[in-house]
């Protein structure tokens, strides 16, 4: 019995040898993340090399479909029609479009186009109530991605719905990830399926795989009707949503072709279906023709070198002058992200953050306590919303604001494939600069000396989940 576990564990030390290139190369340029691996790898060698290849690995080589921008494959009257509705480029407009990006991030990084109109969503009845008269009104397709979908009245009312379509003859695609939508039988979309519509899970999970990819999640939010109408932002399809304060973002114009563009791509990934040449880019020429609202969506994901939402959000912080207030579920960031915030504070910009007092995942919400005194020493002001605060928004300055699937934390900026999008409206801006000061008065205030006052064992626990905060 001793010489067998004396062997078992030679080959675990052994394994853990094996794993150190790996560890370094994925942790490449985050030197404390990887001493924390290599610790815990040679400290616990089984337990870590169960997690390493399960959930430690950051970057994912994904094939995508030739990727060519929607608009590009548009004939030139239309292109002609987006220039002419195209207003007058502001700052924000130029934060947009004037960088030099190398080409794996432009190809995630759609240029600002004009001639939008885009709602905001205040609340998860009002997105539903939205979603359901969009799909009742399509005629031609209807495609949906999203992170979490529950088997609950919800997510059987959205069923119903698609169904319903489907059988009318209406292309009907559903995307779902296999984590977030783990709970859902195995049989939910059949309704879906012998109507006649399509439904995929990306990357399920599958243990015993060559490479299982748990780690590796879709965490985007998308709705599109008819190449018409576009629906993005933090709101999933579950019950619980409807208690969350969240926020949704509805978008008719250009805007639409580049949310439909990454839906093309996640569902070519999923099974390899090319949508190009289905009839679905350019339909929103027949919705308006009308200056309005700047979009530029940006699509990020573990494929990418350098996080595309991570590195304009850089870039916006270093342009804010006025203000930066942030609203969002999960706030772990990392310590250059720290000290981005913190150096926007510096300068004089007004920079505020809140997050919810009682998350749905506590152990973040300890490890974000961590971060405060840092932040609030900085001039930073930080906020607790009573109740679950699920919106995810940046307000920048006056005219610009950023509404996506981004959490404020590593996993959203280097492990989910995300979907956000830029916004250049002074009446949007407004509307969601309100919608945090109604908020903020439902909330407390953070005093970094009460924290120092709370117990030892809770300080305790709060330092033990800031030192998980570098493995994800």
């Amino acid at each position: 019995m001793i010489s067998t576990f004396e062997d078992l564990l030679l080959i675990t030390w052994l394994a853990a040898v094996a794993t150190v290139p790996s560890v370094l190369l994925q942790r490449r340029g985050r030197p404390t993340a990887a001493l924390a691996w290599l610790f815990a790898l040679f400290a616990l060698p089984p337990v870590t090399l169960f997690a390493w290849w399960l959930i430690g690995r950051s970057h994912l080589s994904r094939k995508r479909r030739r990727r060519q921008h929607a608009l590009e494959e548009l004939n030139q009257a239309l292109i002609a029609e987006q220039r002419r509705v195209a207003r007058p480029q502001s700052a924000a407009d130029r934060l947009l479009s004037d960088v030099s990006l190398p080409p794996a991030l432009q190809q995630a990084i759609f240029p600002p186009s004009g001639g939008n109109r885009a709602v905001l969503l205040e609340d998860t009845r009002q997105a539903f109530d939205a979603w359901e008269q969009s799909i009742d009104q399509a005629r031609h397709h209807i495609h949906m991605l999203y992170y979490i979908w529950r088997n609950d009245t919800v997510g059987r009312r959205f069923l119903r719905l698609l169904t319903e379509k489907a059988r009318q003859g209406l292309q009907v695609r559903v995307l779902y990830d296999g984590v977030g939508s783990a709970t859902l039988p195995a049989d939910f979309f059949r309704p879906l399926s012998e109507a006649g519509g399509h439904a995929e899970c990306f990357m399920p999970i599958r243990f015993f795989s060559r490479r299982p990819m748990i780690n590796f999640r879709n965490h985007r939010k998308l709705l599109i009707a008819d190449g018409r109408i576009g629906y993005t932002g933090g709101i999933n399809i579950g019950e619980e949503y409807l208690g969350w304060q969240d926020l949704g973002l509805l978008v008719e114009g250009p805007g639409v072709d580049q949310l439909q563009e990454i839906f093309f791509d996640d569902w070519y990934f999923a099974c390899r279906e090319d949508l190009t040449d289905s009839g679905c880019f350019g339909r929103w020429q027949e919705v308006t023709s009308e200056p309005g609202v700047s979009c530029a969506t940006v699509a990020s994901g573990p494929d990418q070198r350098f996080n595309a939402t991570r590195e304009m959000l850089f870039l916006a912080f270093l342009h804010c002058q006025r203000r930066l207030w942030i609203m969002t579920p999960y706030l772990v960031p990392d310590s250059a992200f720290s000290q981005a915030l913190r150096s926007a504070a510096y300068r004089g910009v007004d920079v505020r953050i809140m997050v919810p007092a009682e998350s749905d995942v506590p152990l973040v919400r300890r490890a974000s306590r961590a971060f405060y005194p840092d932040l609030t020493d900085a001039g930073v002001r930080i906020y607790e919303y009573a109740g679950m605060l699920h919106a995810k928004t940046l307000v920048f300055d006056e005219e610009l604001l950023l509404i996506g699937s981004a959490n404020m934390d590593t996993r959203s900026f280097r492990l989910n494939f995300e979907v956000s999008t830029f916004l250049v409206s002074r009446s949007l801006n407004g509307q969601v600069a309100r919608f945090f000061l109604r908020h903020q008065t439902r909330s407390q205030r953070v005093d970094t000396r009460h924290l120092a006052q709370r117990s030892w064992s809770e300080q305790v626990l709060d330092a033990a989940a800031h030192l998980m905060s570098p493995l994800l």
